[in-house]
């Protein structure tokens, strides 16, 4: 039997969806474990989860423990980092199964299911289908031919194997010398063909025009797009119905209470010129988008999933978007 538990981290900015992701994941899954970890979460904010959460999920301050990083967010905010460091964690220490997600994720199917999941390497993750359009990732994080890139958002951490084999020190490591693209750049290079393929419904992204609708993500992961913008662009009316659900009752509910005409619009309208833009413009990065099929490489990647897989080589040829290199 495993030990298993999942895991959001978060600034103060960004508690709130934290916890509305973490309460949501116990509304729909078997029992399991929470945490949350957090850098500066006000007082008020601290109350109001603990109302909605419980014992259910426990929420850990780390802002001592980051302090002792010297991490460049840039823009963003060190709470980015917050997942580099679960092997120091001494919480973590008694399980073996760590799944981390991040706060713009919203599950509809038990998370237990993805801890069930067998794994034949030291992570789980999901294909970051984006860089595929566009892979000079290979060489700004000085990744060999055809390495295939995975999105952080949604992790399985395998931490026996991570534990024994330093590879989150090593991710640290190359956080701290700066590597391209912060934690997410750092954690492709640190598990480079050590993990294996995540079903895609698992991590179900907004990047895309055409994409998978929301009523079939296991979860959803609003990385473009999210609910409490002010014109959350990409965000279906069911999951912003679920987080006003989520949010009654608090002094966050007027957040995901936004107009919604403009949903999505600028977004399709933009893509269905994208054969045009990379004829005109002679952008390589538009032309594989307009090639790009959701349907065929979610299916593609699912059955990869199925087969226990460890990730593709030359994943944006598999998906159709690319000739197969000579």
């Amino acid at each position: 039997m495993r030990n298993s538990c999942f895991v959001l981290a978060a600034d103060a900015k960004y508690f709130p969806y934290a916890v509305l992701g973490a309460r949501r994941i116990l509304d729909v899954s078997a029992p399991i474990d929470g945490f949350i970890l957090h850098i500066g979460a006000g007082t008020d904010d601290l109350a109001i989860a603990g109302r909605l959460l419980g014992a259910g999920v426990r929420i850990v301050d780390v802002s001592d423990l980051m302090k002792g990083f010297d991490f460049d967010p840039g823009h963003l905010s060190v709470a980015t980092y917050i997942r580099l460091v679960a092997d120091k964690l001494a919480v973590f220490e008694p399980y073996d199964r760590l799944v981390y997600v991040d706060s713009d994720v919203i599950f509809n199917r038990s998370i237990t299911d993805l801890t069930d999941v067998e794994l034949n390497a030291p992570l789980l993750a999901a294909h970051d289908e984006q860089n595929y359009f566009d892979p000079n990732y290979r060489k700004s994080l000085e990744m060999g031919p055809g390495s295939s890139h995975f999105n952080a958002g949604i992790l399985v951490l395998n931490m026996p194997v991570i534990r024994a084999e330093g590879l989150l020190a090593r991710a640290r490591e190359l956080a701290l010398r700066r590597v391209p693209n912060l934690d997410q750049g750092a954690l492709n290079i640190a598990f480079a063909g050590r993990w294996q393929t995540m079903h895609p419904l698992w991590n179900l992204q907004t990047n895309h025009s055409s994409q998978i609708p929301f009523d079939r993500a296991f979860a959803r992961h609003f990385s473009f797009g999210k609910p409490w913008w002010p014109r959350p662009e990409g965000v279906e009316l069911a999951a912003l119905a679920i987080y006003r659900n989520l949010a009654k009752d608090t002094p966050w509910l007027d957040r995901f209470s936004r107009p919604l005409w403009k949903r999505g619009l600028r977004k399709r309208l933009l893509r269905n010129f994208d054969g045009l833009s990379g004829i005109i413009l002679n952008k390589e990065k538009y032309r594989r988008r307009f090639r790009f099929n959701v349907e065929r490489t979610t299916a593609i990647f699912a059955a990869h999933a199925e087969q226990g897989m460890m990730a593709a080589s030359y994943p944006e040829v598999l998906m159709g978007v690319v000739k197969a290199p000579k």
